[in-house]
């Protein structure tokens, strides 16, 4: 065949592709019509052999369809009358004797066949055994030779790309089967192993049977061929068959999806072995774009560093799948990398998506609809899922883009020719349908349920078990908003729905998935106040969260993985104790909250003074790896606030990790058999929560819901439960909007400055009826005059004892919840614990304080070295660094050899990235800011060091806490308590730094002075600023500003100003002891 009609026949393939109707397909046949000949049938089965050997079994499929409608069109169909066995016995003898003359040739047997396809027929299938056992008689040579041509034969036939496909892969598998006869493991190893490899491929894509089964068998062929096909003695042959092993294991159904995929990486990794990119580049860059794949859908491992291998292999696939020498395999690694994307974790969501989206494009350049429909329309298919996803532009603008894509999808996606692809559209479109903001409600709403339903036809549990879980728990999600019919039925079809799909989607099988449907079941249940049921589908998201928690390596996975959580347990617990359960409550949200910090602090605070007595060797080994493991997680967090941060973890630091966690669990394991050492860091338990209790202190979780908030107030009594029903999570985000663009205006002019003093005023008083006022009432019924706040969501970004209502009895007019209870703060019952001990052996004896470093652009603070003076005056012991001297590396140096820390300087809170937060020191730029990150590294109790005792963050936003993950309390108060203090004063926002200097000069005095604990002093110092009149402050600062005593100057009248407005004061708040 001349190279000059080969290119005919691929430009006439390239239109065939966009052929999908009748009339089409006539008007090209007629334009072709010297084309129409059997090389053409050849070489369209040369083009779906290739697709098959990428992995693109849709497209290969599509195509033989194709080439099937054109032999009918060319009218070259036997008439199909009905055979008797001996015509199809003498058909067949025909057939395997051309196949011998001809050598294999498939442009020689191939038109034979294409000239009789219609005695490729069921009575053939029933003849084939027949024949092959006749002629397998004789001597050995004689049936080595007849299993040879039934092999070759197989291989034509399972590859003929016109009668019926299921039945031309039969004919194969039978052969292969014959063949296997003589062909034993014994006698013919080598053609042995290669029948039983092409066995497998024929199973692979098998249509007659259950996928399920049909997998298996191709897995089961595959590891029969590799007991031959070694890496040692065949190596090119071995890491085919493990790239096709590779293949059934990514698709298997059968079996621990986690495991499936984890052996699908494993062949592929073996495949790799061999396939270099030096010695084979072509098999490589297939080999590392199927790997990409795999890891796209891992289930084990962080999902985060899952999906960034995906995109570093598929990205090593490009280098050798360039546009311009393999533009269709470009294509096709450039729609996969996009989809990598469109679901990446790593850097910002909003850009993935563009990335995702700018990346499909690219592959349309080549996988048009007139070359390419099939691959056309999947790559639309995603595309449209990207814009269905899309963050930046017009929400409804997006929608149209995605419902339109899906719509040009399914031009090509029919039910007939691609059922799997054209139910999976359906259920995308569906969602779509779902969001659709254009159009009525109601009308999208039945649209999407019609395509669920459409969907369901394809999608069996019987056959694609996983996707049939996935459009059940998506049909539930419309049911549940539905507004045709009855909102009773509808909401019993939504949780029949949900719990249908939870019977595949286990938490041991499908942790992700079991996570969020077993989510939208409890947030049905939680909407509908059947809260028993709401209580058990969170535990069952929360339980496979736990298990999705431990699986990350990193602290940046861990951290996603909490994300993905947010707030479960917040609800679970308020469902938890709506249906009476008070303790398993309480554990819940101890759990669920701040975990990072009680991970920390169990590990690196456990009490092992008996281990070391009773197994020394086991407390060695803890002590060292756990010595590694803070090491490794310091590297981590240098990465997490770094440039690198959104690039793949090195395999060496992911690889040390993993070895890391592996050995602490072993040890652990270990500890848990000595004596007295059962519960060794195991979750804590209700005892444990109330040994964090004080004397006549309770212990009070605050968890704002869409019922409503709720109170559970721990006391040595038991678990009292208070309802605060008008505090919803709506009204407080409302308040929190108002909060934060108030305050974020409020620098630019005194306007907006008294703007943001109103919002201040307007947003504590809001919080005094729903929530304040009855908490109030109920301690003050019970007695109590101080308690521990846990406050969990947003509301811990808020000053809770700020909350206020008028009075006209009072010096302001107003009666505050400060005034009622003294209030602290902590992140969770342990680490108050935690503080505790270190408060009970550390005595306040030394002081080092930090005195307005000279940061790059930082505005003076002219009372920072008064208020340093006052504070260092009571300790015998202390050390300042001032201004060109308090750099971040003497600070972190001399920190652990004091016990108060007084920080009197500029900071900042970064509320989506809080490990940046930090305080200014000396210096320029972020290189000289003291941060988060640098607090949890700290090691502070360490050699013997006793930690601190209390640190005094006098600077801008110090209790600011992240908001990303809101019930972390990720902020430079608990990075404190983690490194090793045991009380923080920080600040909630920025302050005046006159009020600030006269607030903490007067804490100093009722602390050190007159021997207040340090929290009530605090309190006390607020109360007395806001109600003292302006000659007692002057009074109060005379004591250590002697040249106010001429009652003139700009200080003189500065302090003269009204501070009893809750912006001078009650920004500030004690958290843990």
């Amino acid at each position: 065949m001349d190279e000059q009609r080969m290119q005919a026949y691929r430009r006439l393939i390239e239109q065939l592709f966009d052929c999908t109707n009748g009339e089409e397909l006539a008007a090209i046949l007629q334009q072709h019509a010297k084309l129409m000949d059997a090389e053409l049938l050849a070489v369209m089965q040369q083009y779906a052999a290739y697709l098959d050997s990428q992995g693109d079994g849709n497209a290969a499929q599509w195509l033989r369809g194709m080439a099937g409608q054109l032999v009918e069109a060319m009218g070259i169909m036997d008439a199909g009358a009905e055979e008797s066995p001996k015509d199809s016995e003498q058909f067949l003898r025909a057939v395997l004797q051309l196949v011998v003359d001809s050598q294999s040739d498939a442009q020689q047997v191939y038109p034979f066949l294409e000239q009789h396809q219609g005695r490729l027929n069921e009575q053939l299938m029933q003849t084939l055994p027949k024949v092959a056992a006749s002629l397998l008689v004789g001597e050995s040579d004689q049936q080595q030779a007849v299993a040879y041509v039934l092999v070759e034969f197989g291989n034509l036939i399972q590859q003929f790309p016109l009668g019926q496909r299921w039945l031309n892969l039969e004919l194969g598998i039978t052969v292969y089967q014959l063949a296997l006869q003589v062909y034993t493991r014994e006698a013919f190893p080598i053609d042995w192993a290669a029948t039983q490899n092409n066995l497998a491929a024929a199973y692979l894509y098998r249509i007659k049977g259950e996928k399920v089964d049909n997998l298996e068998q191709a897995i089961s062929a595959s590891q029969l061929a590799l007991q031959v096909r070694t890496r040692e003695a065949f190596p090119v042959d071995w890491a085919a068959t493990q790239n096709n092993l590779a293949i059934a294991y990514l698709y298997r159904i059968k079996g621990e999806k986690v495991d499936n995929l984890e052996q699908a990486i494993s062949a592929y990794e073996l495949a790799l072995q061999v396939r270099t990119r030096d010695a084979f580049p072509v098999d490589w860059a297939a080999t590392q774009n199927n790997l990409g794949l795999a890891y796209s859908d891992r289930i084990k491992g962080e999902r985060t560093d899952n999906l960034e291998l995906a995109i570093s292999v598929y990205q090593f696939a490009l280098q050798v799948r360039t546009r311009e020498t393999f533009p269709v395999d470009w294509a096709a690694t450039q729609n996969n990398l996009a989809s990598a994307y469109l679901y990446r974790i790593k850097g910002k969501r909003a850009d993935n998506l563009e990335l995702a989206i700018s990346t499909y494009q690219l592959a349309l350049q080549v996988r048009t609809r007139e070359a390419f429909p099939q691959s056309w329309a999947q790559t639309q298919n995603n595309l449209a899922v990207a814009y269905r996803e899309r963050i930046k532009g017009d929400k409804a603008d997006n929608l149209e883009l995605a419902i339109s894509a899906f719509q040009l999808a399914l031009e090509v996606y029919t039910c007939e020719a691609f059922p799997e692809d054209w139910a999976m559209t359906q259920n995308n479109l569906a969602i779509a349908y779902n969001d659709h903001i254009k159009g009525e409600r109601t009308d999208n709403l039945e649209l999407a349920i019609t395509a669920f339903q459409i969907a369901l036809q394809v999608y069996t549990r019987k056959a694609l078990p996983i996707d049939w879980a996935m459009t059940q728990n998506n049909l539930a999600n419309v049911y549940l908003y539905r507004i045709k019919g009855k909102r009773a039925d509808n909401l019993e079809l939504a949780i029949s729905a949900y719990q249908l799909a939870l019977e595949v989607y286990t938490r041991e099988a499908f942790p992700k998935d079991c996570q969020m449907t077993a989510r939208n079941l409890g947030n049905l249940h939680f909407e509908q106040k059947t809260w028993a049921e709401a209580a058990s589908a969170y535990t069952n998201a929360l339980e496979a969260g736990e298990i999705l928690y431990q699986s990350a390596i990193l602290l940046d996975g861990r951290a996603a993985e909490l994300a993905e959580t947010n707030t479960l347990p917040r609800l679970a617990a308020y469902a938890l104790a709506r249906s009476g359960d008070l303790q398993t409550a309480v554990l819940t949200i101890e759990q669920g909250r701040a975990r990072g910090l009680s991970e920390s602090l169990d590990r690196d605070r456990a009490d092992l003074t008996q281990l070391q007595q009773l197994a020394p060797s086991l407390y060695t080994q803890y002590v060292d790896t756990t010595n590694q493991l803070r090491n490794l997680e310091t590297q981590q967090r240098l990465r997490m606030t770094s440039d690198d941060r959104y690039s793949l973890t090195p395999e060496a630091l992911r690889t040390q990790a993993l070895q890391l966690r592996e050995t602490l669990t072993k040890i652990i394991e270990q500890i848990r058999q000595v004596p007295g050492y059962q519960d060794f860091l195991t979750q804590p338990s209700f005892d444990d929560i109330r040994q964090a209790l004080r004397p006549n202190i309770p212990l009070i979780y605050l968890m704002p819901t869409p019922a409503g908030s709720l109170a559970l107030i721990i006391t040595q009594d038991g678990i009292d439960d208070l309802w605060l029903d008008h505090l919803t999570e709506n009204s407080l985000r409302e308040l929190l909007n108002a909060w934060f663009d108030a305050y974020d205006e409020s620098h630019k002019s005194q306007t907006k400055h008294q703007a943001w003093l109103d919002v201040i005023d307007q947003g504590t008083r809001q919080l005094w009826q729903p929530l304040m006022s009855p908490l109030i009432n109920h301690l003050q019924q019970r007695h109590f005059q101080q308690a521990t706040l846990i406050p969990t969501g947003f509301l811990s970004l808020l000053p809770l004892h700020a909350a206020w209502v008028e009075d006209s009895t009072t010096p302001t007019g107003r009666y505050y919840a400060l005034d009622a209870i003294h209030f602290t703060y902590a992140p969770n019952a342990r680490s108050l614990s935690t503080a505790q001990e270190i408060a009970q052996r550390t005595v306040a004896d030394s002081i080092l304080a930090i005195d307005e470093p000279k940061h790059e652009g930082a505005r003076p603070l002219p009372s920072s070295n008064r208020e340093v003076q006052v504070a260092i005056a009571t300790f015998q012991n202390f050390q300042v660094f001032t201004q060109e001297h308090a750099t971040r590396k003497a600070v972190l140096a001399a920190l652990p050899h004091y016990k108060i820390l007084h920080c009197s300087c500029h900071g900042n809170a970064d509320l989506l990235e809080p490990l940046k937060s930090g305080l200014a020191m000396t210096g320029e730029g972020e290189k000289a800011i003291l941060t988060l990150r640098d607090l949890l590294d700290l090691k502070l109790l360490e050699n013997n060091q006793g930690g601190i005792r209390l640190a005094i963050l006098s600077a801008c936003e110090t209790g600011l806490q992240g908001i990303e993950l809101a019930d972390e309390a990720i902020s430079l108060p608990t990075g404190l308590l983690q490194a090793g203090v045991a009380g923080v004063v920080a600040s909630l926002w920025s302050v005046s730094e006159i009020s600030t200097m006269v607030l903490l000069t007067r804490f100093y005095t009722l602390w050190r002075d007159q021997h207040l604990e340090p929290s009530q002093a605090l309190i006390t110092a607020q109360k007395w600023l806001r109600d003292t009149e302006p000659r007692d402050v002057v009074a109060h600062c005379e004591t250590f500003i002697p040249e106010l005593a001429s009652r003139e100057g700009a200080l003189y009248r500065s302090l003269r100003l009204d501070f009893s407005h809750p912006y001078y004061w009650a920004a500030f708040s004690y958290m843990g002891v």
